[in-house]
């Protein structure tokens, strides 16, 4: 497969190094999904997929065109690179093998070069308006895709993971509500789930271009239709948690009293309950056996801090985890927080958290300070997007698409915080300000008590 994935790689670089910026970060959102990115090609002690070289090639074409100036480097961009960097250093301090630690280093490229991407490419209202079509066209594909592999049991893609690098504990198709769970072009179903749900939460956010508003709304029906064949709690639980917070545009006032009422509830919760309050979740999750798994793998992270406290578990072998959790004889990492501390340490989880917490605060401080408000609606929506993230990843672990769309929103939040350029959208004909009639012209340049001389 490695002639395809350098056809793919090559034709679809081809396409985003002529488009427009934004279009050409939607191609690569698009070349995520639509070939599967965990087929490499081989370049020395690396393997590229298809995003990676294609993310590679907008990287300098974007540095070229000088849309590297004046993007103001902030802290966020710092935690990036460096949370990188401590992922390398840690994993090499921590007695991994060369194996490992070239994983590692190749992880930047699904990071670091993800986020610069979408921080160079997406910069004004016009980027975000040309994004649109190719997550619309991934979107319908998806959808169609995803139904027929949860339906007939199979898709184009069946099989296609034989050829994977990687290999990880087999599994037999799991079947919930009578339907297959789709995966599709990734490696596993929850990553299928939650790579559509970050492009619902994108196309909600590029909705903010009054220009494109109807193609963003179909996309993101047929998003969230896609993800839903993954029959997969994590992103079921992100969709919600998006549209709930999406409808705090309406009253943004109401933000601080639902988070004060959520923090009161918990310790509630708390107090009067003899578990733990997070434990509720068994009670959301189509699999409530899944759902212990999540809640017991977090109090077990805990209580084995001194594992991966400093420079994460290296080549440390923490199987033993699961005889902990339920007596199973391997680990699953199902919380991404737990595998940012795992693979980092306590550093890398600060750095991690920290970077989307200063994300959204810089977002925050330029939805009040600007006077653009398709850019405040954009925030808006980003920011809902990344807590939709956050709040899933309690439950999954982000790998493949998800990883690099998450870093792309990131970067796209990013940009709309701190280097935006607030140029004037034109409006749909429907939404553009009625004409004054000439004799109220008239009487508003010439009002009653005031003569031409």
């Amino acid at each position: 497969m490695v002639g395809v994935t350098a056809f793919v790689t090559v034709f679809f670089g081809i396409m985003a190094l002529w488009v427009r910026p934004g279009a050409a970060v939607g191609i690569l959102v698009f070349s995520m999904l639509i070939w599967p990115e965990y087929l490499r090609v081989p370049l020395g002690p690396a393997d590229m997929s298809a995003p990676r070289l294609i993310a590679l090639a907008l990287l300098v074409r974007f540095v070229a065109q000088g849309r590297n100036i004046r993007i103001n480097i902030c802290s966020v961009d710092y935690l990036v690179f460096f949370l990188w960097l401590w992922y390398v250093l840690s994993t090499f301090l921590g007695g991994a093998g060369f194996d490992k630690t070239t994983e590692m280093i190749g992880y930047g490229f699904d990071t670091v070069l993800m986020y610069f991407v979408a921080r160079l490419g997406i910069r004004s209202m016009q980027d975000v308006g040309s994004m649109v079509f190719p997550l619309f066209a991934i979107s319908a594909v998806m959808l169609v895709m995803g139904w027929q592999e949860g339906i007939m049991t199979s898709s184009p893609y069946t099989g296609l993971d034989a050829y994977k690098t990687w290999s990880w504990i087999p599994k037999a198709p799991e079947f919930r509500l009578g339907i297959m769970r789709a995966k599709v072009s990734t490696s596993v179903h929850i990553f299928f789930g939650m790579a559509m749900m970050l492009i619902a939460g994108i196309a909600w956010a590029l909705r903010s271009n009054p220009r494109k508003k109807k193609m963003c709304t179909i996309t993101i029906i047929l998003a969230i239709g896609a993800g839903l064949s993954s029959m997969s709690s994590g992103p079921w639980l992100a969709i919600i948690t998006l549209i709930i917070c999406n409808l705090y545009v309406l009253r943004p006032s109401m933000i601080k009293p639902t988070l004060y009422s959520l923090v009161a509830l918990a310790i509630f919760l708390e107090l009067a309950s003899n578990r733990h309050f997070y434990h509720l979740i068994d009670y959301l999750a189509l699999s409530s056996g899944n759902a212990w798994y999540r809640t017991k793998l977090l109090e077990v992270a805990v209580a084995q801090w001194r594992d991966y406290w400093l420079v994460g578990t290296g080549g440390t072998d923490i199987n033993y985890w699961g005889g902990l959790l339920d007596g199973r004889q391997h680990i699953d990492l199902v919380n991404h927080f737990v595998v940012v501390a795992v693979q980092g340490g306590i550093p890398a989880l600060l750095m991690y958290v920290f970077s989307h917490v200063n994300a959204v605060r810089y977002g925050i401080k330029a939805r009040k300070k600007s006077m653009d408000p398709y850019r405040r609606k954009l925030i808006f929506y980003l920011t809902s997007a990344l807590i939709a993230v956050d709040v899933s990843s309690m439950s999954v672990g982000l790998f493949g698409p998800p990883l690099l769309l998450t870093n792309i929103l990131l970067g796209m939040l990013t940009s709309a915080g701190v280097a935006w350029n607030e140029v004037p959208v034109k409006a749909r004909p429907g939404t553009a300000p009625r004409p004054i009639p000439q004799e109220q012209a008239g009487a508003v340049s010439n009002p009653p008590g005031l003569s031409k001389s």
